[in-house]
């Protein structure tokens, strides 16, 4: 702060010495200089005079020096020639390029303008940060030595007398520009003008610095699993383009455990890498152990680079020791997407991959590979995806239509025969297909929308079910042909615009294409619903194919009112020739009719959107629902979804409820609540109940959380979570007791 002071007032010196004469009196306006660096300088006063005898010039009354971006403005400044010294004195303001200012009462500053001191000092750093001093000394160029200080991050109002929500106050501090650091000394720290807390030495990075290596802040608490615990991460900066986060934990119960995080980027692209590991035994949620000590960790990475403006390849990574180690050391990342396609709950998946795009062409070609973490996963049965290859060409025909032309390729093997869910036999396996699409839309008559489909496709399978017999090869021819025939009704009203629409479809398809040695490995958890059921073809993958005539029937209706508000509604079924023994009942297409399936959307803005979606039988027995809401009604906001379904893949029931949700008690004070439960089993998996407060400095959240779950050695467990986030100081900590 200091230093830019000192700038400013060199530019100043430069301006009185070339514009100023003996006994002088410049009138309020503008008087350019010489500037160094090339800059123009600006100085106005209403008045300016030299005493040549003393080698003095004085500058009095709203003084101001523009210097490029930067203003200096004060009520009088002094310039002793001699002493090689400049003072500016009364309401000192300075402002530089990026929008902070720094305040005093008198600033003054020697013969080389790189030291001097000011009093009753204050800035406004970056951020909104603000620090005050009585006075601040700048020594070595680099230095500012501040007595009595104040630092907050929290806006600052004196006319209501309000005191911030944190500050910290020290005896001394001192903000160094070279390394951007401001350290303490005796500092205490305040909450709402309260001291809570002393700390003989405390620092912290400059607001407007940039990124350094250093310690951040730790996280400690007392856990049912490990005892009392504390981790400390460290920020390593190793260049503009990589950097390293290494956090050791220490507990009391188990052995040290080592977190680092490591990114990277590159000019075509970036690595990203998550890892951990320590050498202990299994344990439980007690943090009683068990079975043998040994190395344990896990390994979660990411990269993407470009080939070239079309074309790029990257890779996931994703490991770990044991199925549990993740729940038992609290890592999260499971669930997160790390390449083209995304893990399913409980599995981690690693994958290469390279795909390439232009205007009218797709290309994508992968290897994956699977490890499960349920209890009773077996990860010789996961495939070994090597590869899955496929590619698109799309022929626009304007009037006529689009045609869809594409190639897919995979191959499937497996270190032991798995049994499928629908009994099928899989080990290795390997599938092209070749296909086409032809679609259009044409109107003609009073509004009658005809939509023509036609597709061809041929696949070729080679297949190893384990029996011993060697593999056997089956190809396929087929085709379908079909149209949709909707004609919309519209009545526009002066508020409102309702639209109803009534949908057919008819299509025939090749008959008897489910061949027994064909083995069901990616149409396990297809299903026939409102998004698809109306097509000719709702099947988006392979291995299943619907053959034989079928037709559907559904209604849409559209209600759009003035105010950009809108509710729709969809009903539909559809019926077959004859039933196919390949479908399951999930599928909805086992049997010749289909339920009813139907949906209900609300989008009212920002107060509601709402939907519900339903399967039901002849009898209208609901088979499925999902309902999903996000609200922010007065004070209340939040979302929910419940599902419920009849029979899930594995033949269950299944019964679900998610919800979370905040009411503001005032401007700044929140109530928050969160659960996850497992109706059919009564459970709660997650609970969370707390209260929050947020203002434009600072973030408070404590929160009661009791996690459900049961996965072999680990059970329920309870825990109070502390998050305390200061701005321009990050999170104070994090502290969990289970």
């Amino acid at each position: 702060m200091v230093l830019r002071l000192t700038c400013l007032a060199s530019a100043a010196v430069v301006a009185l010495s070339a514009g100023a004469t003996a006994a002088a009196q410049a009138p309020a306006a503008a008087v350019p200089a010489t500037a160094p660096a090339s800059e123009d300088i600006y100085l106005r006063a209403d008045l300016v005079t030299e005493d040549q005898a003393n080698l003095i010039m004085t500058a009095e009354g709203n003084v101001e020096v523009r210097v490029g971006d930067r203003t200096l403005k004060a009520d009088k400044l002094i310039y002793d020639e001699g002493k090689q010294t400049m003072r500016a004195q009364g309401r000192v303001e300075i402002t530089d390029a990026d929008g902070s200012v720094q305040f005093s009462d008198e600033i003054e500053v020697d013969e080389d303008f790189r030291n001097g001191f000011a009093t009753r000092f204050a800035a406004r750093l970056a951020g909104n940060a603000l620090i005050t001093a009585s006075s601040a000394v700048r020594t070595d160029g680099t230095r500012n030595s501040l007595e009595q200080v104040v630092y907050t991050g929290c806006p600052v109002c004196e006319a209501e007398g309000n005191e911030p929500t944190w500050s910290i106050r020290a005896r001394r501090a001192e903000q160094n520009t070279e390394t951007q650091m401001i350290s303490y000394q005796d500092a205490v720290f305040e909450i709402k003008g309260i001291p809570v807390l002393y700390i003989p030495w405390f620092a912290h990075p400059d607001p407007s610095s940039s990124r350094r290596s250093g310690l951040l802040v730790p996280d400690l608490g007392v856990s049912s699993k490990f005892g009392p615990f504390y981790e400390q991460p460290y920020y390593w900066a190793i260049s503009p383009s990589q950097e390293m986060t290494i956090a050791p934990m220490i507990a009391a119960q188990v052995n040290p455990l080592v977190k680092v995080d490591y990114r990277k980027l590159f000019f075509s692209g970036f690595v990203d890498f998550e890892t951990s590991f320590t050498y202990e035994k299994d344990f439980n949620s007690d943090g009683d152990k068990f079975d043998n000590k040994e190395w344990r960790g896990h390994v979660y990475g990411a990269g993407r680079f470009n080939i070239n403006q079309n074309w790029q390849w990257g890779f996931g990574v994703e490991r770990q020791s044991d199925d549990l180690y993740d729940q038992r050391y609290d890592i999260d990342g499971e669930d997160d997407l790390r390449g083209l396609v995304a893990s399913q709950p409980r599995q981690l998946m690693s994958q290469l991959y390279t795909t390439g795009q232009h205007e009218d062409f797709y290309f994508e070609a992968a290897v994956y590979d699977f490890q499960g973490l349920r209890e009773f996963d077996n990860d010789a049965e996961f495939p070994e995806v090597a590869p899955s290859v496929f590619m698109q060409k799309l022929f626009d025909l304007g009037s006529n239509g689009l045609i869809t032309a594409d190639l897919s390729a995979v191959g499937l093997f497996r270190d032991a025969v798995e049994t499928l869910p629908n009994g099928d036999l899989a080990l290795d396996s390997a599938r092209v297909t070749a296909n086409a699409e032809w679609k259009a839309q044409y109107v003609f008559g009073p509004g009658l929308v005809l939509s023509p489909y036609v597709q061809a496709r041929g696949d070729f399978y080679r297949v190893d079910d384990g029996s011993g017999g060697g593999a056997e090869e089956i190809g396929r021819a087929l085709g379908v042909a079909g149209a949709q025939l909707s004609y919309p009704f519209i009545r526009r009203g002066e508020n409102v615009d309702i639209i109803v629409e009534p949908v057919a479809m008819i299509a025939y398809g090749s008959e008897g294409a489910n061949d027994d040695g064909i083995p069901n490995e990616d149409s396990q958890l297809f299903e026939g619903d409102d998004s698809n059921l109306l097509e000719p073809n709702p099947i988006p993958t392979y291995d299943l194919w619907e053959g034989g005539g079928r037709t559907a029937l559904g209604v849409n209706t559209t209600v759009k009112f003035s105010d950009d508000t809108e509710v729709s509604a969809l009903v539909a079924r559809r019926w077959r020739q004859e039933e196919d023994p390949a479908f399951n009942d999930l599928s909805n297409l086992a049997d010749e009719t289909s339920d009813y399936v139907a949906s209900i959307k609300a989008d009212l803005g920002r107060v509601l959107n709402a939907g519900i979606r339903l399967r039901m039988d002849d009898d209208f027995s609901v088979n499925r629902i999902d309902v999903s809401a996000n609200a922010n009604i007065w004070r209340a906001s939040g979302g929910a979804r419940y599902f419920k379904i009849a029979e899930n893949a594995a033949g269950q029931e299944d019964e679900g409820l998610v919800w979370n949700g905040a009411l503001k008690i005032s401007d700044r004070w929140s109530a928050i609540v969160e659960q996850s439960r497992n109706v059919t089993l009564g459970e709660n998996i997650r609970l969370a109940l707390g209260i929050a407060y947020r203002d434009d400095c600072s973030y408070f959240e404590l929160v009661y959380q009791r996690d459900g779950g049961r996965d072999r050695t680990l059970g329920p467990s309870e825990s109070i979570r502390f998050n305390f986030v200061l701005t321009g100081l990050g999170g104070l900590s994090t502290a969990d007791a289970d």
